[in-house]
């Protein structure tokens, strides 16, 4: 069984991110144990949906993209994916709810037991 630590960061998908905002640290680091990244992720979307109320759909997990960042000699090394969500927004002038789709950047960390 692996640990995992997933760090999340939330944001709107580009074409509505000047009507609605997310904070950014809605979903809070879940540590998940797994016997595979697959199965971790499966976790999280449920956990997600459970904690957070954001949808993450099978069809979602499929399609998700690869996140990199440059390590220190500038080689691209993926850290994570980036999965569209979906949660409900208030509209305007407490006019009721509204489902938008959001972008989940998502890091995801292995922790292996240090050897003393």
């Amino acid at each position: 069984m692996n640990k995992y630590i997933f760090k999340t960061s939330a944001t709107m998908k580009e074409y509505n991110n000047q009507k609605w905002w997310i904070d950014s640290g809605i979903v809070r680091d879940i540590t998940i144990h797994a016997a595979t990244v697959s199965e971790a992720l499966e976790q999280y979307r449920e956990q997600v949906k459970e904690k957070y109320y954001i949808e993450i759909s099978k069809n979602a997990l499929k399609t998700k993209n690869n996140m990199y960042v440059d390590d220190e000699n500038g080689v691209a090394v993926q850290v994570g994916y980036v999965i569209t969500g979906k949660t409900e927004f208030e509209k305007e002038n407490y006019g009721g709810w509204c489902s938008q789709y959001i972008d989940l950047w998502v890091t995801i960390l292995t922790v292996v037991d240090t050897d003393f």
